[in-house]
């Protein structure tokens, strides 16, 4: 089964920033608190998967549950699934980094089917992701360059439930792997900000290869 997400966020300016360009983001193949932003992209799967549809932040329309399931040194920010556009307000904590997904795929394989191998769920969730145009990032207006350099693939496969009680876990979903364009933010003043930031595939496949993200986000850190 395949799926896939996308995130980006927007917010007025209460004060100026400094002037920047890229450096309002971790480089590509950062480590914050000692993790990497592979390992992160599996956190913030298993986080998006853990929240029960009700409440969980990427099926949110007005950012009310941005704060769901929050804990630890990183903030994570949701998307969408499948073709979003969404506009959002969010509270997040000033002085912590934000993570998020510009464009991604998932690959985790249905109850029952136990014959994949990691390498062959790897491969699955980097479909598309070659063929991914249009990957933009703005901070207050100011564009990341070259988004294609944070592209970030699993190298370990993982349990896309592991986060959920055990009791309550619907199978185990071994192996889950993700492939796509992560963005580490670096943390922000308090203050008000707008983040942006999507893209879409190009590729055709009936896999979500015209999957088109536009999201947005007012972002109240405090």
């Amino acid at each position: 089964m395949l799926r896939n997400m996308i995130v980006a966020t927007t917010a007025a300016i209460i004060f100026p920033l400094p002037t920047f360009a890229a450096e309002f983001t971790f480089p590509p193949g950062s480590s914050v608190t000692g993790r990497s932003v592979t390992q992160l992209s599996t956190e913030w799967w298993q986080w998006a998967m853990s929240i029960p549809q009700e409440t969980s932040p990427l099926r949110d329309s007005t950012g009310a549950n941005c704060g769901t399931a929050q804990q630890g040194a990183v903030w994570f920010l949701a998307g969408g699934f499948g073709s979003s556009k969404i506009r959002r307000t969010c509270v997040v904590p000033a002085n912590k980094p934000l993570f998020f997904p510009v464009v991604n795929m998932l690959y985790y394989p249905a109850k029952g089917n136990d014959t994949y191998t990691c390498g062959e769920a790897k491969a699955a969730a980097a479909l598309n992701n070659e063929s991914a145009i249009d990957l933009f990032v703005e901070l207050n207006g100011v564009a990341l360059q070259d988004v294609k350099r944070y592209r970030v693939a699993s190298d370990k496969c993982f349990d896309i439930f592991e986060r959920i009680q055990p009791e309550q876990r619907p199978y185990k979903a071994y192996p889950s792997a993700s492939d796509g364009y992560w963005i580490l933010l670096k943390p922000l003043q308090r203050g008000r900000y707008t983040l942006k930031f999507g893209g879409r595939y190009n590729r055709e496949s009936s896999a979500y290869g015209h999957m088109v993200q536009d999201i947005e986000y007012e972002l109240i850190a405090q």
